[in-house]
C-alpha cells in the first residue's frame, strides 16, 4: 500500500484550492465555490384570474426566464434541480369583492405548507383581509432548502375577490438558488 502525502492541492494555474490539515487530515477549501450554471426562475400568470372560492396552486403561465427548465408552467410546481437554498418570492393584485373578503397564501414544499404549523386553509405566510372594492398588491418570500427533486408551488385559498390575471402582470413568482 502506498500512502499519498500533501499539503495542498493546487490548480493548474498556481492557486491553491484546498488545504489538509497536517494534524487532523481536515481538508479545508481556501477558494470559495463559484456557480457557473445559474438556478433562476422567474415568471407570472396573464391568464388567470383565480374567482372567490377558489383553492388550489397558482401557476405561474408566462415564463420570463427559466435557466434550469425547473418550472412547469401547466402545473405551478418548480422541481429544485439541485440540494440547497431557494430564495422564493411571489406578489398579486388581489381584488376584494364584498363583505369579508380575504386571501390567503403558502409557499409549499413537497406538497406541504412551508412556514406555518396550523391547519391548511387556516394558516398562512401571506393572510389579507380586505374592504369591499379594494385592490391590494400583496407578496410574500421565504427561502426553503431543499434537497435535490424537491418541489415548490403556490397555494392559495380566496374566500371572496380575487386574484387578478391579465395581460398587465400584476402578479408573479421568482425563485433563484442561493447557495
Amino acid at each position: 500500500m502506498s500512502t499519498l502525502n500533501v499539503t495542498n492541492i493546487k490548480a493548474a494555474d498556481g492557486t491553491s484550492a484546498l488545504t489538509i490539515a497536517n494534524s487532523t487530515g481536515v481538508v479545508t477549501q481556501t477558494v470559495p465555490p463559484t456557480i457557473t450554471t445559474p438556478i433562476i426562475f422567474q415568471g407570472h400568470n396573464q391568464s388567470t384570474t383565480y374567482a372567490a372560492g377558489t383553492s388550489g396552486v397558482w401557476v405561474a403561465s408566462t415564463e420570463v426566464i427559466d435557466t434550469a427548465n425547473a418550472y412547469n408552467n401547466s402545473t405551478g410546481v418548480f422541481t429544485a434541480p439541485r440540494a440547497g437554498y431557494y430564495h422564493c418570492s411571489w406578489h398579486a393584485l388581489f381584488r376584494a369583492g364584498g363583505s369579508s373578503s380575504s386571501l390567503r397564501v403558502n409557499f409549499r414544499k413537497n406538497g406541504t405548507n412551508y412556514g406555518t404549523s396550523g391547519t391548511p386553509g387556516q394558516s398562512s405566510l401571506l393572510y389579507v383581509d380586505a374592504e369591499p372594492g379594494d385592490e391590494e398588491n400583496v407578496s410574500m418570500s421565504a427561502i426553503i432548502e431543499c434537497a435535490a427533486s424537491d418541489t415548490i408551488d403556490v397555494h392559495q385559498v380566496v374566500s371572496v375577490g380575487n386574484i387578478y390575471g391579465s395581460t398587465n402582470s400584476h402578479n408573479g413568482l421568482s425563485i433563484f438558488f442561493i447557495g
